[in-house]
This record gives C-alpha cells, structure tokens and sequence, in this order.
C-alpha cells in the first residue's frame, strides 16, 4: 500500500499523496522508455482500430505526462496516423483534417469499413463489368458486314 510507504506526518498533506501516487503508478525515471515506446508504436497485424487508438492514448500520457491536453492530443492524433498500417488511409484522413485523437480514430474505423464494403462488392462482381453498346447492331446493317454474310452464305 501507498500509504504504508509515507511517514505519519506525511499522509495528511495532499500533494504529498499524489507525489506518491504518481512516483508508484507513473514514475518520472520512465517517462523515457514511454516516449520511445509511444513514437516506435505500429499498429499490430490482429489490431483494431480503435485499440490502437486507446494505446497510442495510454502512451502520450505517460510519455508526456506534465504536457497540457490538448498538446497530448494532437502528439497522438499524430502518432496514431504514422502507427497505421494501410497508406491509402492515412493519406485520406490526413486529407480531412480532423481536430483530434477521437475524430482521427472515428473517421479511420469509418473508411476501413469503407474499404470492407467496396472489396466484398468487387470480389462478388469478379472485377468484371458489363458495358453496353449499339455498335454491334450498328456494325450488322454496315455494307461491309452484309458483304461479308452473304460470302459466307455462298
């Protein structure tokens, strides 16, 4: 226990508390090794979205932990589109500039359903499509066509 540690004197005195607290559960020494771990992070092949997004989360504010919010925020916003694994998604959300972590998170799980849907429609299709043109019944009246239908008529 926390408090065990702490001299008598000391368990009344609030930021005496959370000093202990922090040193316990967020230590200062390792504030460090949660930097390089937070700017190496990738997301993982069995990851989700949204699972990276709360690691990268968790990361910042123990890499960062003195930073302001919004600071935190954006170095995650960051962090999370450098960590995605598919290019095309990142460059279309870095596209739509969103405003933080949460926005950033959202629109990224919103296009790869995107890409879901669009590669369940392709793959049912058989990447091949259907075109329409008169030029066939076009081509059967040419003088050219009839000549050569009535060459193999003889």
């Amino acid at each position: 226990m926390i408090n065990g540690d702490l001299p008598q004197e000391k368990r009344q005195i609030f930021t005496d508390l959370v000093f202990a607290l922090e040193e316990r559960f967020a230590p200062s020494s390792q504030t460090e090794l949660y930097r390089v771990q937070f700017k190496e992070r990738r997301q993982k092949a069995s990851e989700t979205l949204p699972e990276l997004g709360q690691s990268v989360r968790r990361l910042s504010n123990l890499a960062y932990p003195t930073a302001p919010l919004e600071l935190r925020d954006t170095l995650a916003k960051e962090q999370f589109l450098d960590a995605l694994v598919d290019s095309e998604i990142r460059l279309r959300i870095k596209q739509s500039r969103p405003k933080g972590l949460n926005d950033t998170i959202r629109l990224a799980v919103e296009l790869e359903a995107y890409n879901k849907a669009e590669s369940r429609t392709m793959k049912s299709m058989g990447h091949l499509r259907q075109t329409t043109s008169d030029e066939r019944t076009e081509a059967s009246n040419s003088p050219d066509t009839v000549v050569s239908m009535e060459n193999m008529a003889t």
